[in-house]
């Protein structure tokens, strides 16, 4: 077993867990950034800001009912996120 792997998955675990529904899309992007592929404001997968193969699926409540479906706003809330998982890089 590598140590050192294992903590620095044990790491980047706890911050993933650290966003949670409530919080904002600005809060979110301080952890992960945006990934490439189809999204709208309600649904994107995100990427670990170090590590693009670390990844999570994020819904969203819209900041404003008459909001476009296209228009991701920083105050959009999560509603729901995933567990982290590895994935292969979506470049487009």
């Amino acid at each position: 077993m590598d140590a050192n792997l294992t903590k620095q998955v044990s790491n980047v675990l706890i911050e993933c867990q650290k966003i949670k529904p409530g919080m904002t899309r600005a809060e979110l992007l301080k952890v992960f950034t945006t990934e490439g592929g189809i999204s709208n404001a309600q649904h994107r997968t995100y990427i670990y800001g170090r590590c693009p193969c670390i990844k999570v699926d994020v819904d969203f409540n819209l900041s404003n009912p008459q909001q476009n479906v296209l228009e991701e706003r920083l105050t959009d809330t999560i509603s729901k996120i995933s567990k982290p998982y590895l994935d292969w890089s979506i470049l487009d």
